[in-house]
């Protein structure tokens, strides 16, 4: 049966672990926790276990909708977060704020309940989808319609579709082959699944040392834009470098994909699949952006195996994880000067902390070359990313990697990037939005390297 005539009506649109010594606060975090924080940091405890979708059944998105809204006051807050506790909404993202903004998933089944919620609490819905299933359906071309356009390159790779793991990594294969003086490519570790995790090395060669730059992707499974956008990168640094004028300057360091195992459960089974495929008896998977293991086991993490946050039993207990911490820290503290870990979505370059309300003593010069970052894709596309540290934004996070390179590893600009969008598709981003996603993110990295060079003549002068 469809839903009734008033849900129609209503539902059309908005009307307006591991501790160092490293000083961490410059502010008060109690003051900056906001009621809708502190009940987050509620529902992350072990009382609430967490939606069916994690326990490896994968939802029904038929008719699933897909909305966003704003909470003008406490009381929409406590409608919204009763509405997760009782798991009849799937929160996709929340931002922090007097007036909080979210994009949240209703599967069909809860579609007219959670209306007539909304409804009764005088809450405005936007709706962005009436069947997220066909949004999956329409996300990315077909195989036979990407094969047509890669037979100049040697590899099977385009930006015109997401590809599954295996033409990643023959990617990185073919580079290591085809340009043997600037690509290198190493095995770093095996996921949980026994699935290879794969490193280039992009640089110039030689004795001369260089400052290095970190960046990984697809720690989260059905962030798909994020691999797809850092192969991008890598395509940029190695068929287009003489574009990029810092090239000859910077080691580059990039792991396309991190989470293997999940984006392929992702691509084959559960299309919102978020953590990895650690084993568990009752719910598989460990997110592994609460697994790293800087203040390990805080705010935004969760103890129950079933939640999408799940932290995992112990501070870097994924092979995954792992796998970034020992290649990281088998160099010099200081070879590593930048830090970048691709998410999506919601457009915004991040910096620590994320794990509380603070920043960290240099969070005005994080913010400044930020700031330049959006300024350099405002321009080029006029795509807006709003810039602040983690917690401030979003929400707090304990465990992250961020957190984990600037305090840990001392990596001194260290940001977590939301890539596109803000919300209409979410997650389930078509693949027509790789090459300009690509393009604004190659020019905030092209933003990172150069303030990072400028930082170090500064040092030597």
């Amino acid at each position: 049966m469809r839903k009734s005539a008033w849900v129609t009506i209503f539902t059309v649109c908005l009307t307006a672990g591991q501790t160092v010594g490293f000083p961490e606060q410059t502010e008060n975090p109690t003051t900056e926790a906001s009621f809708f924080d502190d009940a987050f940091a509620e529902i992350d405890s072990e009382q609430y276990e967490g939606r069916a979708n994690f326990r490896d059944v994968p939802a029904n998105l038929t008719g699933a909708h897909l909305y966003r809204v704003q909470l003008k006051n406490n009381e929409h807050k406590r409608v919204f977060l009763d509405l997760i506790k009782t798991e009849q909404i799937d929160v996709w993202m929340q931002s922090r704020g007097k007036k909080a903004k979210a994009v949240f998933m209703v599967l069909a089944a809860n579609v007219e309940k959670v209306n007539m919620r909304f409804y009764e609490a005088d809450i405005t819905l936007k709706r962005l989808s009436d069947n997220v299933q066909k949004l999956v359906d329409e996300e990315n071309p077909s195989e036979n319609v990407t094969k047509l356009s890669n037979s100049k390159t040697g590899y099977a790779l385009t930006w015109k579709a997401y590809h599954k793991a295996s033409v990643i990594h023959d990617f990185l294969d073919n580079y290591a082959t085809n340009y043997k003086d600037l690509c290198t490519v190493e095995k770093i570790g095996n996921t949980v699944e026994g699935r290879p995790i794969k490193i280039i090395k992009i640089s110039s060669g030689g004795d001369k040392k260089r400052p290095a730059f970190f960046i990984d992707g697809g720690i989260h499974a059905r962030e798909w834009i994020s691999p797809a956008t850092v192969t991008y990168i890598i395509r940029e640094l190695v068929e287009n470098r003489t574009a990029y004028s810092f090239a000859d300057e910077v080691d580059f360091y990039i792991v396309p994909l991190m989470n293997v195992d999940g984006y392929e459960h992702s691509r084959t089974r559960d299309r919102l699949w978020r953590k990895n495929r650690a084993p568990g008896a009752l719910c598989k998977g460990v997110d592994l952006n609460r697994n790293f293991g800087y203040k390990w086991g805080g705010k935004g993490s969760s103890s129950s195996v079933c939640r999408g946050n799940h932290r995992g039993p112990s501070a870097f207990s994924e092979p995954e994880s792992q796998a970034i911490r020992d290649f990281i820290l088998k160099f010099d503290i200081g070879t590593f000067k930048a830090y970048l870990t691709v998410h999506s979505f919601g457009q915004y370059i991040m910096y620590p902390w994320g794990y509380d309300y603070m920043t960290p003593p240099d969070g005005t010069e994080l913010q400044r070359v930020g700031d330049l970052a959006a300024a350099a894709v405002k321009k080029l596309t006029n795509t807006s990313y709003k810039v602040g540290s983690s917690a401030k934004l979003l929400y707090a996070a304990a465990g992250g990697s961020d957190d984990w390179a600037k305090a840990v590893a001392e990596i001194p600009y260290a940001y977590t990037l939301e890539l596109r969008d803000k919300g209409d598709y979410g997650f389930i981003l078509p693949a027509k939005f790789i090459k300009p996603t690509g393009l604004e993110t190659m020019a905030m990295v092209q933003v990172v390297a150069e303030e990072m060079l400028k930082a170090e003549r500064l040092k030597k002068n």
